[in-house]
């Protein structure tokens, strides 16, 4: 199963990105060049999600006439992980921890993620706690020994496992992050004794001070350890037995090519990998088009996500949350102490169900219909309104049904879903509740985007949104009008823009130490040997030896001491032979007063954490142009559809038959295979010539 990087020789030319929703599968081709040589989706198979892709690939293989043995590499991205928390659908996972911290899963921060919400309900552990279990052992901040490992309660452990039916042992020693020898001797005393199932330490996923967040971490890649192990072999033995040999990647959630080795090691860091493709395809179209600030936004079948990408690159978070109990709140879920796109889950997407709430408001969310049964106009007995029902009756959705038509829908069952559920409840027409359907989505997502982009200290006017994702388009020309944006980006494959983005994913591993010192305290040969040590392991991580075609980057988390959060400070590299202290200084005080406007000038800067990015060569790029131009397949058509309550006749156009740079005006319905983009009353579009669909909202600027 394991694949080197330098092992990618060429067995073709072809490169095929695929993204597993809890929806849809989506699939890109692309040739030698980085032309688009064929996309597809297809419906998820919740059942068998591994076999469901490998024929979603053979499938577009089939169509655009390419042989298995002549794609060159694979690159994947999976809820997997992410439903395995949510679900808690993982094995029965055991923690083991230093005597007195068996419970700071639960103690967490200690405090409320909603101080006036008297039901608030606290985050659930991934690990109950008679499974949770103490070792005598000590460690000193700075590693040194205090006490040794009780090795006899360790081995006294054994039982109890087997008891238990404990299948995966998570170990996070409260200083395991600075010396992981303890760590270590437990992991070896378990095999001694005879537990076969895989053992994850703290200093191997997450060494880092803070141990909740570490524990957090810890247990989370333990928790998805097997699952991840098995879909993986599954998957790849899936795709010999289709005579699909060539190497593969899945994509990280910070937006780096993971080798599948890596991934299996640490299944923690693919958990934000959906959302992350789609912003590599934002941030790829930034780039071309030198847009300074883009909102990407992707909405797909079951969520809808977005970030901020700046000049051409995404913000990037250090820590995030998943499996929240409420849904935008901080702290109400599972912490993963890990690099990340900064994401924000800003809505529902085209399978989320609608109800009436118990104050007679319509809501919609986060439960999704999924893709068994999926919306009711999929017709395969789903009977909750969802909001491709609501599409579907406003009229942005083609009648005569999805993917060219191959996936019929069923206009019957939505308008009967959603009169049962929201209109006669609530004494309204359909339209009027499909309508409010609608609105509710757009408005939920417009307030979360503007607040994620406000808490940034940006203005929301100031941006491009580029959509992706085969809802995506139906809703981001209203998702601007919210928030003040004129101009709108639709990619081109935007249906499939996630696997599009896969493609352009290069190489990334990152690697942390947190090393906490005074800065006047540092005793530099040993940070570069640490420094070193981080190297190796990423070199290794990339599945390469040859450190030439790798760039590194460096990084020191800082702050004054006595102050409880630190920012990032970047730091030359390489590591300067003289004066490090000096620089680092000059560095920090630099942030610090970008951030904060000033200085502290009686403070003591101190070091927290050192942070290591290798970064291999970007691959080809998915070449956007436009492409030739074909007669519209249903030259003159219009269909009645409603915008802000009034129902109209809005002409129908292909979008491969636009003539690039030619601006028309609004409303308009632009299909094409994979999904349907909304032009409102009043906005201009038009194809540019790396053929991206361009809505200006409010016409000519």
């Amino acid at each position: 199963m394991s694949r080197t990087a330098e092992s990618q020789a060429a067995c073709g030319g072809y490169r095929l990105g695929f993204d597993v929703g809890g929806t849809f599968t989506d699939l890109v081709l692309l040739d030698s060049e980085g032309g688009v040589k064929g996309a597809a989706k297809v419906p998820t198979e919740p059942a068998d999600i591994a076999r469901g892709a490998v024929r979603g690939i053979r499938a577009l293989l089939d169509r655009e006439g390419v042989a298995p043995g002549e794609l060159a590499s694979l690159i994947h991205a999976t809820t997997q992980t992410s439903n395995a928390l949510i679900e808690r659908s993982g094995p029965r996972t055991a923690l083991i921890t230093t005597e007195g911290f068996r419970d700071i899963l639960e103690f967490g921060r200690e405090a409320r993620y909603d101080l006036y919400d008297l039901t608030v309900r606290p985050v659930a552990p991934l690990v109950p706690r008679h499974l949770r279990f103490e070792v005598r052992e000590r460690l000193n901040a700075d590693g040194s020994v205090a006490t040794p490992v009780d090795v006899e309660k360790v081995r006294q452990l054994a039982p109890v496992l087997a008891e238990w039916a404990v299948e995966v042992v998570a170990v996070c020693l409260l200083h395991g992050y600075r010396n992981g020898a303890h760590e270590v001797a437990i992991r070896d005393i378990l095999r001694e004794v005879g537990f076969a199932g895989p053992i994850v330490l703290s200093n191997e996923t997450c060494p880092e001070i803070r141990e909740f967040e570490r524990a957090s971490t810890t247990v989370a890649n333990a928790y998805l350890s097997p699952r991840v192990a098995g879909y993986i072999e599954r998957l790849d033995g899936l795709m010999k037995d289709d005579g699909i040999a060539a190497p593969w990647h899945l994509i990280s959630s910070h937006g780096g090519r993971l080798t599948v080795d890596t991934a299996v090691r640490r299944p923690v860091e693919l958990l934000e990998c959906g959302g992350a493709a789609s912003v590599l395809a934002a941030a790829g179209i930034a780039r071309r088009l030198g847009l300074a600030k883009v909102l990407a936004f992707d909405m797909g079948g079951t969520t809808a996500k977005a970030a901020i990408v700046l000049d051409g690159k995404p913000i990037m978070a250090r820590s995030y949350e998943v499996a929240r109990n409420a849904r935008f709140k901080r702290g109400s879920g599972i912490p993963i102490q890990a690099a990340a796109i900064d994401l924000i889950e800003i809505g529902a997407g085209g399978g989320s169900i609608a109800r009436i709430d118990r104050l007679g408001l319509v809501e919609v969310g986060p439960d999704s219909a999924g893709s068994d049964p999926g919306p009711a106009c999929y017709g395969r007995g789903g009977r909750h309104p969802t909001v491709s029902d609501a599409c579907l009756m406003l009229g942005y959705l083609n009648p005569g049904g999805l993917l060219g038509g191959e996936f019929p829908l069923d206009v019957a069952a939505a308008t009967d879903a959603i009169s049962t559920a929201i209109a006669v409840p609530q004494s309204v027409d359909p339209g009027a509740a499909a309508e409010a359907i609608f609105r509710v989505v757009v408005e939920t997502m417009a307030n979360a985007a503007r607040i994620h982009i406000l808490e940034r200290g940006f203005d929301p006017r100031e941006f491009a949104i580029i959509v992706c994702g085969g809802a995506g388009p139906m809703h981001a020309a209203a998702l601007a009008e919210h928030l003040g944006v004129k101009d709108v980006l639709i990619m081109p494959h935007a249906g499939v823009g996630a696997a599009v983005g896969l493609l352009e994913a290069p190489a990334v591993a990152r690697a942390s130490r947190s090393r906490l010192e005074a800065l006047d305290d540092v005793r530099w040969p040993e940070v570069a040997a640490l420094i070193e040590g981080m190297r190796a392991e990423l070199l290794g991580d990339l599945g390469t030896k040859r450190a030439g075609s790798v760039e590194f980057s460096l990084s020191s988390d800082m702050r004054y001491r006595g102050q409880g959060h630190e920012i990032d400070v970047p730091v030359p590299w390489p590591l300067p032979a003289e004066g490090q202290q000096v620089a680092l200084s000059e560095s920090f005080s630099c942030a610090y007063r970008r951030l904060y406007g000033r200085n502290n000038p009686g403070g003591r800067p101190e070091i927290v954490s050192w942070r290591l990015e290798a970064r291999g060569p970007r691959p080809g790029r998915a070449v956007h142009k436009a492409g030739p131009l074909h007669a519209a397949k249903r030259a003159g058509e219009a269909r009645r559809a409603n915008f802000s309550g009034r129902p109209m006749d809005v002409p129908v156009r292909q979008r491969s038959g636009l003539v690039p740079d030619r601006r028309e005006a609004g409303p308009a319905l632009v299909e094409e295979r994979e999904t349907t983009s909304v032009v409102p009353p009043g906005a201009e579009f038009w194809v540019d010539a790396f053929g991206n669909l361009r809505i200006r909202i409010g016409g000519a600027a």
